[in-house]
């Protein structure tokens, strides 16, 4: 089953990349560009996209996925550096059911302060514990897809 990604007619961070569309960019390097959303999850949030076009994350090439983790640890360090957080959130969601609403990767750097909710983000208690074995067994799944280092 593919994943299924928000259906946009225009995807707007490739509308920012092109300089179609106004935001408040906080770095720009060749592969990947660094800005703040419009709705702040909280203060000091950004995201970081690679320039080019690509749903999820694998669609990325494997360059790619590199540039736009070294360009995320960057911003990282300088959101707090910058604001003093006492917590950063990082994440990226990958097609509608993950919560993806925007069909261009992305990756989302929020920072948390004194007083946010513990967990505002995700919710670790929320979900239930599986054994160690059922843990196993889908690891066991997953390694068996792995395609070869190389």
């Amino acid at each position: 089953m593919p994943i299924e990604i928000p259906q946009q007619e225009r995807c707007p961070f490739c509308r920012l990349v092109a300089r179609e569309a106004q935001f408040a960019v906080v770095e720009e390097t060749t592969e990947t560009l660094a800005f703040l959303p419009p709705r702040q999850n909280g203060h000091g949030h950004v995201l970081v996209i690679p320039k080019r076009h690509a749903p999820t994350v694998v669609d990325l090439a494997g360059e790619e996925a590199i540039a736009v983790m070294h360009h995320v640890h960057r911003v990282a360090s300088a959101i707090t550096k910058a604001f003093d957080p006492a917590g950063l959130n990082i994440f990226q969601n990958n097609g509608i059911t993950a919560g993806q609403t925007v069909p261009h990767y992305h990756v989302h750097i929020v920072p948390s302060y004194p007083g946010d909710q513990p967990g505002r983000i995700f919710r670790s208690e929320d979900v239930e514990r599986r054994s160690y074995e059922e843990l196993v067994a889908i690891a066991s799944n997953i390694s068996a897809h792995l395609s070869p280092l190389q």
